[in-house]
């Protein structure tokens, strides 16, 4: 064990465990990491998928839809992952949005939230009703974000790259809920990475400690009153826990601990040693020896006031849509898509319609202006303008369903054509030629998976780069 873990981790372990701390051990060298797989409601649901995808689920206590594996199994390449029926997500992980408990028609903002798992996840929990900002102040990470929110249908997202700071001073107290899952010293990573052990010390967990500090406090100041705050992260140690949400509610008096109510798996915050404020049981740990994750650490807080909303104003840097230059659009739904209950809000002429740059976006009706923010996505993308064409992008396509368009070219799981299709390559032969050339969409099983343009006897696949399989 010592030459595994350094013995200053050892000794919080067991500083904060005590009589549990062999079993912890015995937990983190004997048991496998835990990993788990969340269901996309709006796509799909367990008893349709779990008989085309290997393992044995487990329902979870706190995920309505999720679900512990023994093993992936590869399920990262799978055709129902590239089709976002499901995210591959450590069990644990799933506890801080079961805590945030987001209701459709809120506002809610995902502070830290590359690479997408909790964004996902709570896109599920509001539907297309509300407004959700997933941002990431890590340039290099939102990427993965904003193709998560894409695969997994988004359609009321936008995806920001800003700091804390700069969005408290530009949005101010505005959303209901707000999620800071903190970057930490990933002590309850060890097990499934253990190359993290090499960049763990005591000055690292000081260093997080005060970065989580600064951007709680910006938190803070985005919540309005009678909202929701849940601070995250997945390490163990109290500096980073429960010290960092004292020190928080020590400094702003108007928001108050709100206890979490308990499930099987969850465990307790453990109170300070050094710091005397209210009960802090109502926090949350998860700990690999108690249940089915590899660590994690919640607690929820509210502030106070009467429940209000500040208004919010519709961005105003976005292109008016000239008729010119829009009609390539018209002209993809007039011979593309059919009026649905998802294409209507998208049909030429609606109010949603924005275009940014070269691309169209439909965002909500209460998004707030983002004019001078580092913005990646607007909302839901549905595509880009080049000349005078339009192409359909991976999210439009990712939300739609085979009822939604005119034309579908649907696969089977065995098909060899879906895994050409898959990897990118052109597809030809009879059943092309008896298509009609135009866009058309591409399903696997009934579920789609994006694009297909048929021209000249030829298909080619708009399935994008980074889901493709090789």
């Amino acid at each position: 064990m010592n030459k595994t873990y350094p013995q200053e981790y050892i000794q919080i372990i067991n500083d904060l465990l005590i009589d549990q701390a062999p079993l912890f051990w015995q937990a983190v060298k004997e048991g496998s990491p835990a990993v788990g797989l969340r269901i996309n409601p709006f796509k799909t649901r367990v008893e349709d998928i779990q008989n085309d995808i290997p393992g044995t689920l487990q329902h979870l206590a706190w995920s309505a839809h999720g679900y512990a594996l023994q093993d992936t199994h590869g399920l990262g390449k799978h055709p129902y992952h590239a089709a976002g029926l499901f995210y591959l997500q450590e069990p644990s992980a799933m506890v801080p949005v079961a805590v945030l408990d987001p209701q459709p028609g809120e506002r809610v903002l995902d502070l830290c939230a590359a690479p997408g798992g909790k964004s996902t996840q709570i896109q599920s929990r509001m539907g297309s009703k509300g407004i959700l900002i997933a941002n990431d102040s890590n340039p290099s990470r939102v990427q993965s974000l904003s193709r998560n929110l894409e695969r997994w249908g988004a359609q009321n997202t936008a995806v920001l790259c800003e700091t804390p700071d700069r969005l408290s001073k530009h949005l101010g107290d505005f959303f209901d809920r707000v999620l800071v899952d903190a970057p930490c010293s990933g002590e309850g990573t060890f097990r499934s990475d253990p190359g993290e052990i090499n960049k763990w010390s005591p000055g690292f967990i000081q260093r997080c400690s005060r970065i989580q500090d600064e951007i709680l406090w910006f938190a803070g100041k985005l919540v309005r009153p009678g909202g929701v705050l849940v601070y995250s992260t997945c390490t163990f140690n109290q500096d980073e826990n429960e010290a960092v949400v004292a020190r928080f509610l020590e400094k702003c008096p108007d928001f108050y601990l709100d206890p979490i109510k308990p499930r099987e798996g969850f465990s307790p915050g453990i109170q300070l040693q050094d710091r005397q404020i209210n009960d802090l049981s109502g926090m949350v740990r998860i700990w690999p020896h108690l249940s089915t994750g590899e660590g994690h650490f919640a607690a929820r807080m509210r502030r106070s006031g009467p429940a209000q909303h500040n208004p919010s104003r519709h961005p105003q840097d976005s292109s008016p849509l000239d008729p010119n230059r829009i009609r390539p659009y018209e002209i993809f739904f007039e011979t593309a898509l059919i009026k649905s209950t998802r294409t209507i809000p998208i049909q030429p002429g609606s109010s949603g319609l924005r275009v940014f740059g070269n691309r169209l976006y439909w965002t909500p009706a209460d998004m707030p202006s983002l004019t001078g923010l580092n913005v990646r996505h607007w909302g839901w993308w549905l595509g880009t303008f080049k000349s005078d064409k339009f192409t359909p992008s991976p999210a439009l396509g990712s939300a739609l369903s085979p009822e939604d368009a005119q034309k579908v070219i649907e696969f089977s799981l065995e098909e060899p054509r879906l895994f050409s299709y898959l990897r990118g390559s052109p597809l030809s032969g009879p059943w092309v030629e008896r298509q009609s050339e135009g866009w058309a969409l591409v399903t696997c099983s009934g579920y789609s998976l994006g694009w297909g343009l048929i021209q000249r006897g030829r298909m080619k696949s708009y399935i994008p780069r980074w889901l493709r399989s090789n």
